[in-house]
């Protein structure tokens, strides 16, 4: 697992920190799991961003129905959201992130008022530029994703429908091999 961590690490390429603020590391296939265009789009933005002497930190990028449902569960106790540092989460069903065209970037806001830190300016940019939208802004400062039209799917439930199929296939062999070892 580290192993397969350091190579995904190295394929964002040096410098780019993947994991969630709690400190575990973000599991690769999470990243793998991202539409082919927003996996391509963050490498270039994750590059660019390097190039500029910053080190940006992923803390989250594909999820699964079932996560989000428990990521939704939880930003409904104030308890459970202070604890895991949800900023807000939708329903099942709704959010980029089990479309695999949203990803969580640490750093970009600071503070108890939620300010937005020099290097969170130049990530929102750098995002954007490419292809990334900001579409809460200080209000889950963390989240960009790319609009379901935009890479190709005919409306949001079209691309949640395709991630989590896409999901599903990729992960349901490795299942298998676990089961039988």
């Amino acid at each position: 697992m580290a192993f397969l961590a350091c190579l995904l690490v190295f394929d964002l390429g040096a410098g780019t920190v993947l994991g969630s603020p709690g400190g575990r590391a973000l599991d690769p296939k999470r990243v793998n799991a991202l539409d082919d265009d927003a996996r391509d789009r963050l490498k270039r933005a994750m590059r660019e961003m390097r190039r500029r002497g910053m080190r940006p930190r992923v803390n989250s990028t594909f999820r699964s129905r079932a996560e989000q449902q428990s990521l939704y569960s939880c930003n409904r106790n104030r308890r459970c959201r202070a604890r895991r540092g949800i900023y807000g989460a939708r329903k099942p069903g709704t959010s980029m992130h089990e479309a695999g065209l949203a990803v969580d970037i640490g750093g970009v806001s600071a503070g108890r008022r939620r300010r937005l830190t020099p290097k969170g300016r130049q990530t929102v940019r750098i995002m954007r530029k490419h292809g990334f939208s900001w579409p809460y802004g200080l209000k889950d400062p963390a989240h960009f994703e790319i609009s379901a039209r935009r890479a190709g799917y005919r409306s949001e439930q079209a691309a949640i429908k395709a991630g989590q199929r896409r999901w599903l296939k990729n992960n349901r062999s490795r299942r298998r091999a676990s089961i039988r070892a």
